[in-house]
């Protein structure tokens, strides 16, 4: 094998193969891939965690949002650029939501226009990317993951420059990048981590004379610094809302990479055969090593965080599927890369797989024109029954956000401007009251207490009856029930409640 602390051989030069094949299947690929993202639910309801990204990006100055800021998971990149939008622009639905659906179609366009020198790598990369379901849902989400897909693919194309051609330059690119998309989601460090112990590796010498590029992780760590207390604050068992993972989890990476479980395992299957019998043959002297340095370390540090961070979410409650975006970029540009590595047999590999992915993607997209309601956020917001409340003339809310999540504290009423965002935005501000998380005992009986302590009172409820430790899974929602004079309407869809209910 080569020495690690230089460039490992590139491939010899392959065959090109037929573009007449290959080409107008890439360019169908970001056809529908895009149309997918357009498509993808723009005018539905705000679901509950976009309700949190309204609140933030309404606050009324840099104070208030600072406050807000350092008590959300995510970093401060994607809302202080949702807060500068909405001072222009507004805080209705689509207005909230364009700029995830900008910068997630510019996100096979920037691979399209500048991923890699070579051009199939850059359409066969561009392709799956447009095609990857993990980019559909979050394309219409006022969420960071939009923002965090195009940061993490920036981020990629430019650790790939720097191994390729290390300069000062190159090494602020990276870094910079690293630290706006830490900033946007503190899972990207693990995979920041990684490829700065390979740049350091790879590149010993031109990594220390390439030191003052460290200068852009300074704001980075002094805002961490201020942040991490609360994010390690979720680390209790006591308050967070997912499990363990189980081997159904294995499933996740080939069906979010290609949107097709099986196809994708195949896939996956095929690849790392023929990285190992790559591997192989490079050890024993029979071939080169086909992959460049910086093709290898980039898919390598992909590889090794998906299988730090899934390894972690085994053994403590720690993972969710949004949590390795910040990694699939790598992991694409691996199967590009692979593709051309397979040089006359790239067409027989990469037609069936592109043809798969854009029939699973064409027949998703059948689903959101035909059926937009079924969209999951039409069963876990907010906006319907704030909407149904405030038709029945209701003056006051009791608002309960029933989640174990919801039992830390809560010092600056942030909960209490959730539950009233849609009251307020619409034109009917309210009084609102959220109690702490009850622990224990029957939210019926506290809600109806609380709020027949004020007059006009209106309830909103939500729980999801699948999270361990939810009060509404040990005592489901009674409130008519118990008292007659409540007339109660459930806008969710099983196992989530979203209960409204006033007096007539």
């Amino acid at each position: 094998m080569a020495d690690a602390a230089l460039p490992l051989p590139h491939a010899p030069a392959l065959p090109r193969v037929a573009p007449d094949l290959i080409t107008p299947l890439c360019w169908t690929a970001l056809v529908v891939g895009l149309a997918c993202r357009l498509f993808s639910g723009m005018n539905a309801p705000l679901w509950f965690d976009e309700t949190f990204s309204a609140v933030i990006a309404t606050q009324p100055d840099i104070a208030h949002l600072v406050r807000w800021m350092l008590r959300e998971l995510s970093g401060p990149t994607y809302y202080s650029m949702l807060f500068a939008w909405q001072q222009v622009v507004g805080d209705s639905n689509v207005a909230l939501r364009l700029p995830s659906l900008i910068l997630s179609i510019a996100t096979p366009l920037l691979i399209l226009w500048r991923g890699y020198p070579d051009r199939q790598v850059r359409m066969i990369w561009a392709a799956v990317t447009a095609l990857s379901v993990i980019g559909f849902d979050s394309a219409t989400q006022a969420r960071p993951y939009a923002l965090l897909f195009l940061l993490a693919t920036a981020h990629a194309i430019a650790f790939l420059r720097l191994i390729e051609q290390p300069d000062l330059r190159r090494a602020f690119w990276w870094t910079g990048l690293s630290a706006l998309t830490v900033l946007t989601h503190y899972h990207a460090a693990v995979i920041c981590g990684i490829q700065g112990i390979a740049y350091l590796a790879i590149r010993p010498r031109q990594a220390i004379r390439t030191w003052p590029a460290l200068l852009p992780l300074v704001p980075m760590t002094a805002w961490m610094a201020f942040h991490l207390p609360f994010i390690l604050s979720f680390t209790n068992k006591d308050t967070v809302w997912y499990g363990t993972l189980g081997l159904d989890a294995l499933w996740l990476i080939p069906s979010l990479l290609t949107g097709l479980a099986w196809p994708g395992v195949l896939l996956l299957g095929a690849m790392a055969a023929s990285f190992v019998h790559d591997m192989i043959a490079a050890r024993r002297g029979k071939a080169a090593w086909p992959y460049s340095a910086a093709q290898t370390a980039l898919v390598g540090s992909g590889l090794i965080a998906v299988t730090i961070v899934m390894s972690m979410g085994f053994l403590v409650p720690s993972f969710t599927a949004r949590y390795i975006l910040p990694y699939v970029p790598a992991l694409l540009a691996g199967v590009a890369f692979w593709i051309r590595r397979m040089g006359k047999a790239a067409p027989l590999i990469a037609a069936p797989m592109l043809c798969l992915m854009t029939g699973s993607a064409a027949a998703q997209l059948a689903g959101y024109v035909r059926a937009p309601e079924e969209d999951f956020r039409y069963a876990f917001n907010f906006e319907q029954p704030s909407q149904w409340i405030a038709a029945h003339g209701a003056r006051q809310l009791v608002m309960l956000w029933d989640s174990p999540t919801a039992g830390l504290d809560d010092p600056d009423g942030h909960m209490a401007q959730v539950g009233g965002y849609f009251l307020r935005r619409d034109g009917h501000p309210m009084p609102v009251t959220a109690p702490p998380w009850p622990r224990r005992g029957d939210p019926n009986r506290l809600l109806l207490q609380l709020a027949g302590e004020r007059p006009h009172s209106a309830i909103l409820w939500a729980y999801d009856a699948s999270v361990p430790g939810t009060r509404g899974q040990a005592h489901p929602w009674a409130i008519s029930r118990i008292d007659p004079r409540w007339q109660c309407r459930d806008f969710g869809r099983a196992p989530i409640t979203v209960l409204a209910c006033v007096q007539p």
